[in-house]
Parts: structure tokens; sequence; C-alpha cells
């Protein structure tokens, strides 16, 4: 008797859906424009929609990671589909589909990510958690703040003393109160530096914001992730305002070199903010110096 045997693979998918108060030509151009890529995605010179069309780009500043794709499926303002491979780390292969559906006059975008787990022998930065949390910040993160008009605004600072130092001033409760007075003065946080916790961050009339520490290395980088707007120390509901901003970063960077520290704030910024940020974190940086 000949037995055949078939392996059967249940395939790694990632499906990450958001809905955006923004027309679906917006949203498609957002994901098809190589230009406006650049903003919230990545920078890709050689992307068109053209079927078969290859391309290919590296991640991030350091240009790591060498990504390769080829368009299989356009439907204009409706879906794009292209495959997904990192030929440097992996022998494997994945496809990426963007959908795109109007709700309610609204638009929903679903993106899904189909054979993930192809690429498990690219080591621990390519699992398929991490992809999950990179597709959630692209979509729902930065895809919303370029849709809303939400802009990174980045600050720097030099300060003469060590990492740590600079750390343990910066998130020491006591001192926080200090070097954020050009914000408000007596403003101060409650909870735990510690990943995943739930930070209040209070002005003296009890009203403020709640925020998840989304990211974290001591005495390096924290990133926090913005929740919705407190009350009487109450957390809020999110409501259609605050759905425009919800899951907004605000990033801090420390980097010593010789015993002096850089510290890089980029924080997600909505428009009627900006001018606000740009007077007064300047100060606040001056007062973390001092």
């Amino acid at each position: 008797m000949l037995i055949s045997c078939i392996n059967i693979q249940i395939m790694g998918v990632i499906k990450v859906e958001a809905v955006f108060d923004a027309a679906k030509s917006k949203v498609w151009e957002a994901l098809t424009n190589s230009e406006i890529m650049k903003i919230w995605y990545f920078d890709i010179a050689n992307f068109n929609l053209n079927i078969g069309n290859k391309f290919s780009f590296y991640e991030g500043e350091k240009k790591e990671y060498l990504h390769e794709g080829e368009i299989l499926n356009v439907e204009e303002n409706k879906l794009l589909q292209h495959t997904w491979t990192h030929p440097e780390q992996s022998s494997g292969t994945s496809a990426l589909t963007w959908n795109i559906d109007e709700i309610d006059g609204k638009t929903k975008v679903t993106l899904t990510h189909e054979g993930v787990e192809s690429f498990a022998d690219a080591g621990p930065n390519f699992t398929i958690a991490n992809y999950e949390m990179g597709w959630n910040a692209l979509v729902k993160t930065n895809l919303r703040n370029y849709l809303y008009g939400i802009k990174k605004i980045v600050f720097t600072q030099e300060i003469n003393a060590s990492a740590e130092s600079v750390w343990n001033k910066m998130w020491d409760k006591k001192s926080y109160t200090e070097w954020t007075t050009p914000f408000c003065a007596g403003t101060y946080f409650t909870g735990e530096i510690e990943l995943g916790s739930r930070i209040h961050f209070i002005a003296p009339s009890f009203e403020g914001m709640y925020s998840d520490v989304f990211y974290l290395i001591p005495n390096k980088l924290i990133i926090f992730k913005h929740i919705g707007m407190l009350k009487d120390l109450k957390e809020l509901p999110i409501d259609a305002e605050a759905e425009k901003w919800t899951g907004s970063f605000e990033t801090y960077k420390l980097n010593e070199v010789e015993g002096i520290t850089t510290v890089t704030a980029e924080i997600d910024c909505v428009p009627e903010y900006i001018d606000y940020m740009n007077e007064k974190f300047p100060l606040a940086l001056q007062e973390l110096k001092k």
C-alpha cells in the first residue's frame, strides 16, 4: 500500500484594521505615492503600480534590512498586493495586501500579511510578534498621523552628564516636576517607569493625559504611547476628538559620548499645538540641563 503524506502548515497571518475620517482617494495616495510614503512609511524610490514591478528599500536611518517586493495586484482606491521578502536575512517569502473600503462615509484600511513564519530562519528580529507590533504602529499611528496632519517634531539638547544621571533626573518624580515647569508649573506624573506601565501626566488642575510605556531601555530609550485625557484624575473615554490622536508616540533617546549625553525628544503633535511645543520644549530641555 502506498501512503501519501501531506504536510499542512498553518500560515502566519497578521491582520491590522483601522478606520479613518478621510477620503478613499487620500488613503490610496498615502499607500501608493512614493513621495508621501516617505513621510509615514518607507522611502521606496523605485516603487510604482505596474504589475510585475520589482522594488527594494532599506529600513530607517541606518539603512538596515534589505526589503524586496513585486507588485502582484492593483485595483485603484481598493486593493494593493505585493510580495515581501528579506533576501539578505531569509530565504522565506510572504505577501502583503492592503484593502480599502468605504464605511459610513469613512475609510477602512485592512492590512493582511501572510507567510511571516517563513522568516523564521532570519533570527529573533523577524518574529510574528515583532511584525504585528510594527504593522500596528505603522497603520494605526504613522498612517493615521499623516492623514490627520499630526507632525513629528524633534528637539535635542546636549548635557554634560552621564546618560544614567540625565535619565534619573528626567524620571525622578520630584525633578520631573522641576524640568517640566515651562509647560505648566506643578506638573507631575503617577505610575512607574516600567515597560507596559500606565502613566498619568497631571497638571495642578487635576487634568492631563494618560499614557502607556510602550518601549523601554533604561538610560537609553523610552517611548510613551498616549491614550486619552484625564479630568479630576479620572481617565476619560476616547471621544471623537481623542480618536484623532490616541496612540501617538512621545519618544526620548539618550546617547552618551565621552561623558556628554545628547537628549533627543520626538513628539507626535496635533497641528494646533505645534507652535506651543516649539516654544516650550526647548525651554524644558534647558531646565533639564540646569
